[in-house]
Formats: C-alpha cells, structure tokens, sequence
C-alpha cells in the first residue's frame, strides 16, 4: 500500500491542477489547496503551524491522491506509487502528454491529479513510519521490573512523548498483544492510568506511537505520505506543528506493517480567516 487509502467513506472523486511551480505529488499522498501569491493548485497537506494558535488555510485538507493525467504512469521507488511533477510554461506543458482529466480539466495539457474528495466522515488508513518512508516504528525495551504494570522504564528514547497523547503496544512479554495510553511526558519513565494487568519485567519490548485513540494530535512527513511515529517531525512537545484527528484504530502488531484508521477532525475543515 503506498500512502493513505480512504477505507470508511463514499469516494468522491474530483480533478484538480497541480500547483505550477514544479511541485511533485504521489498517489496515496495527502493534499491541500494552495492559496492566493502561495500557489495555484494542489500542494502536499504538510502543516506549519497549531492548529488552535495558527490561522493557516493550508491547514484544510483537499483529500487523497489517486491518479494523474499523465498518458505514461511514472513510478518512485521511494514512495512506492505513481507520481506526477507540475510544469507551468506554454512549451513544458504542450510537450505533455495528457490524458483522463475530467470536469473542467479535461484535454487540458496542465498536470492534474484525481483525488479523493475528503470531508469529516472520511476515514483514512495511513502507514506508520519512523523518519522516513519504509523504516518500521522504533521498538524499546524495559530496564526496570514493574509489579504494579504502571511504569515503563526505558534508555533514554529520542523524544519525549507528549502527556497524555500516545499509545504503546507489547510487543513481548506478559503483556503482549495490549494496548494502553500512557499520561507522562518523560524520555525514560513512562505511566499509565490503566495499568498494565501483567507485571512489566525486564527484557518487555514495546512500540510507542505519539498519537492515541479519539480526538488526538498528529503529525504526518512533509511530504504527506505517511504518520509520524515520533509526530510533529520528531519533536514531540506538538507546540509548533501539528493537527486534529479522530483516531478509530492503531495496529502495532506487524513490524514494518504498523497503520492507523482515523478522520481529519471537524476543525480541520472550519472556515479561515486569511486576514
């Protein structure tokens, strides 16, 4: 699966012009509108800003990538699917070859690319990586013996993870196959409301994600191909950088085949005042 996949909505599909200024966009790849002297046309869903601090109308997701007007499919190997780059000069765009475009884009030789319209009942299947495309989440392991399976200890991870917005997996152990949020915000301690019902011994592996079920804080790459293990890219305070879901499932089970079922949350979609 390369990318997001709408799982858990009507697909309403829709033909929109790339944004002009040689952007590259994937298909499985989450995108937005561009606005005003910032470009014209489709661009990658990678927020800057807070979502409750930040006016920012590339907050509003457009929807999912899934297919170009390109008459010859091009293929990365990265990002594992077909990719489409926008060109904007009268030579550039009649030397393409275009195809498919429909509505208002058909026979138009500018890049278009077919989304997948979302709105807020859209639920979205989104692979989970650490750093980079492909690289399967961290796994850590406990130092410290816990016979109340309230506290797992761990070396030093290499962020913290934000109170009360992740969830961990067992990978092994007691406890493995469970799930369960934890509240601290520490790099090497981390607590649980919930407990764990078997001892946490040493040697217990774990998979930590920075985001947890319901309204949660997430982060995607800057490209908009993946979820974040770590969130935010890799800087977990979410003060800067990060937006609203609504988280339906996480499955940690599978190295290398970690995903989550969410919807952008209502607020993504609010209207914005651009001043």
């Amino acid at each position: 699966m390369a990318g997001f996949t709408v799982v858990g909505s009507p697909m309403n599909t829709r033909w929109f012009p790339v944004d002009y200024n040689a952007v590259t966009l994937y298909v499985g790849q989450l995108v937005t509108w561009c606005f005003g002297d910032s470009g014209q046309g489709l661009k990658a869903w990678d927020v800057a800003g807070a979502m409750d601090t930040t006016v920012d109308p590339g907050q509003a997701p457009m929807g999912v990538v899934i297919g170009f007007n390109n008459r010859v499919p091009l293929f990365d190997t990265t990002y594992k699917g077909e990719y489409g780059t926008s060109v904007s000069t009268q030579a550039a765009q009649l030397a393409r070859e275009s195809v498919m475009a429909q509505g208002m884009w058909k026979n138009d030789p500018a890049l278009c690319a077919q989304v997948a319209v979302l709105d807020t009942t859209t639920q979205l299947k989104g692979r989970i990586f650490d750093t980079t495309y492909g690289t399967a989440p961290d796994v850590v392991t406990n130092t410290t013996q816990s016979t109340t399976g309230a506290t797992i200890t761990t070396a030093a991870v290499d962020h913290t993870y934000p109170a009360y917005n992740a969830m961990w997996y067992c990978r092994s152990g007691g406890n493995m196959g469970l799930y369960r949020p934890s509240y601290s915000a520490s790099t090497t301690s981390h607590t649980f409301y919930l407990t764990w019902p078997y001892d946490i011994e040493v040697g217990d592996t774990f998979v930590p994600v920075a985001f947890t079920l319901g309204m949660s804080k997430m982060m995607f790459d800057s490209v908009g191909t993946y979820v974040e293990q770590w969130g935010n890219d890799h800087a977990t305070s979410y003060s800067t950088n990060y937006l609203w879901v609504d988280v339906m499932d996480i499955n940690l089970a599978t190295a290398g085949n970690e995903y989550v079922i969410f919807r952008p949350n209502v607020c993504q979609f609010s209207p914005i005042n651009r001043g």
